[in-house]
């Protein structure tokens, strides 16, 4: 697109396809002038037809304006041409402009980037969204790193694993990551994170299975592989008993187990089982592959239910 080219070379083309329609207007008047009216005519007076014309100026002196049937098309179709190649070559001079101005006033409304004890959110997601959402209730600041943040919240625009972009989120001074983007770009940015600041606290996403071992080697404090459970596990822990954790020091001493109901608990709701007590708290249930968050106390549970739950540390 011309819009792309440098200034300079926008404006050369510009000014080349202005003078090709003054000149292609200057010789279809000659020749509508000469060969249709059968009326003598100059180059100046060509000149002035089509400068006249394509500048909407609406005047034309005595003997210059084409009178014939075609001459009047002529006029009409020219005008609609010349019209298209002004407003056009206007739009890519200055959209390019237009477009950096509308960026930096965006950028000017963003929101201050918190400088002490914070969440950095590297990635934006389904479930960077649910992160963002839960620490929005709770009143907990974050910033968000991603090649294309939400605008309404505090954010670095730009790949989290470049070492300039977590430096922008003041992660020396942060609290806490939770990286939640692909295998990859978590185990890059866990190692940069850990280079920058050796004391922080790093929940890392593992998209699939088999990456947990590569995500702790590169630095995590926590590698959570239950990606369907991940919202529902972050959102517990946030809003739950883990809450002073999170505040303090996040995700420590904590563990997730899977647990299988047995025929000695088909049909008792959750409070009759006492699994709270004996291993810990129910955060959801798999049944089949319906996936159940959070249930209440009198939830009925069902042999072969598998039952995920949370044990956090004193």
């Amino acid at each position: 697109m011309i819009s792309s080219f440098p200034l300079k070379n926008r404006l050369i083309l510009f000014l080349m396809m202005l003078l090709s329609t003054i000149l292609l207007g200057s010789l279809g008047y000659v020749i509508i002038k000469v060969f249709v009216e059968h009326k003598n005519t100059t180059f100046t007076d060509a000149i002035y037809f089509s400068i006249a014309t394509i500048s909407t100026l609406g005047h034309y002196p005595a003997g210059i304006g084409l009178e014939s049937e075609i001459g009047k098309w002529f006029t009409i179709l020219y005008l609609i041409f010349g019209l298209g190649v002004i407003f056009g070559g206007i739009q890519a001079l200055l959209g390019p402009w237009i477009e950096m101005k509308v960026k930096s006033a965006v950028h000017e409304r963003k929101l201050p980037i918190p400088e002490d004890a914070h969440i950095i959110i590297t990635g934006y997601n389904d479930i960077g969204k649910v992160i963002r959402d839960e620490l929005e209730i709770i009143g907990i600041p974050f910033v968000i790193v991603d090649e294309k943040p939400p605008q309404d919240v505090p954010a670095v625009e730009g790949k989290p694993t470049e070492m300039e972009n977590l430096q922008k989120a003041n992660i020396e001074r942060a609290k806490a990551l939770i990286a939640v983007g692909d295998n990859e770009t978590n185990a890059v940015t866990i190692l940069t994170a850990r280079r920058l600041n050796g004391k922080l606290n790093i929940i890392a996403l593992a998209q699939n299975g088999g990456v947990e071992d590569i995500l702790y080697k590169c630095g995590a404090n926590k590698v959570i592989s239950k990606d369907k459970v991940i919202s529902a596990v972050l959102s517990h822990w946030i809003k739950g008993d883990f809450v002073h954790h999170l505040s303090g020091e996040i995700f420590k001493d904590t563990a997730i187990e899977e647990y299988r109901v047995d025929a000695k608990l088909n049909g008792k709701s959750i409070m009759e089982s006492r699994i709270k007590e004996k291993k810990g708290t129910i955060i959801a249930i798999y049944r089949g592959s319906r996936l159940i968050v959070n249930p209440a106390p009198q939830f009925i549970l069902k042999e072969g239910d598998v039952l995920i739950l949370f044990k956090g540390g004193a």
